[in-house]
């Protein structure tokens, strides 16, 4: 792997979030600098103890210059920020932050590029016309579902054990797009239709995600059928449980570590400028997957 040189001219970044000790990102983001000669460098910093915004103001203080927002908090901020990119206003989350010499905190969305980007390069198959069931309601979810619509995917089916954020997504999506989406009850004969019709399944929580290997978000109820094409946006473990119980039933399935491949030049270009030519992407790939799978 390449090195990097870290002096007195070295711009940092952070990636923030609750569950970060395990995530390969801020050595990711150092290679990426590394072989475009950017002089930065990103470090981790935990929101467990102090919570987001705290953690931003400090950061803030010691001159970071962008900060990845992690898992819990993506939809958190958009009232905080002094300015939101229509993405992360559209879709009412914010992965990523730049801060200006100014103090001040411009936020943006970079996972609907990168999920737009990722789902037809790992699968060979298009969102367009596809019928799509996700799981979810946070961060992530909302950055998927958006793309998907941009995608003008069929329908959108939105499950949730919180009914509520579901049907707020749905308006939200509804409101952008037309009658594109509805809420799921996970107990209702449409939403139990609607899953085993569906083309495409996103899982887009965090359940499943490590520690806890062992869990996943699916009721008991719902079987996977073979034509599904079943998409974990988690990315360690590489293999979760859901899509280990989706392999079994002849489903074609796929984790999370294309998204946040493609997440990371997305934000590396919205912060610096600089997007990564096609000879440095395919090194880096190859440098991505050694450090998911070695995690």
């Amino acid at each position: 792997m390449a090195r990097i040189k870290v002096d007195g001219n070295t711009s940092i970044y952070a990636l923030a979030g609750k569950y970060i000790s395990f995530s390969p990102v801020p050595e990711f983001f150092n290679q990426i600098s590394s072989f475009t000669g950017y002089n930065s460098v990103m470090i981790p910093v935990s929101t467990e103890r102090y919570g987001i915004k705290p953690i931003l103001d400090s950061l803030i203080k010691t001159n970071c210059r962008g900060v990845l927002i992690d898992t819990p908090h993506r939809c958190e901020l958009n009232d905080w920020l002094t300015s939101v990119s229509d993405e992360a206003n559209n879709c009412g989350a914010v992965n990523i932050v730049r801060i200006e010499e100014d103090g001040s905190i411009h936020g943006h969305n970079t996972e609907i590029s990168a999920f737009r980007r990722a789902f037809p390069k790992i699968t060979s198959e298009e969102l367009r016309e596809k019928k799509i069931f996700i799981f979810g309601t946070g961060g992530i979810a909302r950055a998927v579902a958006f793309a998907c619509a941009l995608e003008k995917c069929a329908g959108i089916t939105i499950a949730n054990h919180n009914p509520h954020k579901a049907r707020q997504l749905c308006a939200l999506l509804n409101d952008k797009f037309g009658n594109i989406a509805m809420a799921a009850d996970f107990n209702a004969p449409e939403t139990i239709h609607g899953f085993y019709n569906a083309d495409i399944i996103i899982q887009a929580t965090s359940v499943g995600m490590f520690p806890k290997f062992d869990v996943q978000p699916l009721p008991e109820h719902f079987n996977f059928m073979s034509h599904h094409i079943v998409f974990d946006t988690i990315y360690n473990p590489p293999q979760t449980k859901l899509m280990y119980m989706a392999e079994k039933r002849g489903c074609r399935v796929y984790n999370g570590m294309d998204i946040m491949f493609y997440n990371c030049f997305e934000a590396f270009r919205w912060w610096t400028g600089i997007k990564v030519d096609e000879e440095n992407e395919k090194k880096l790939f190859n440098i991505w997957k050694d450090l998911i799978y070695n995690i």
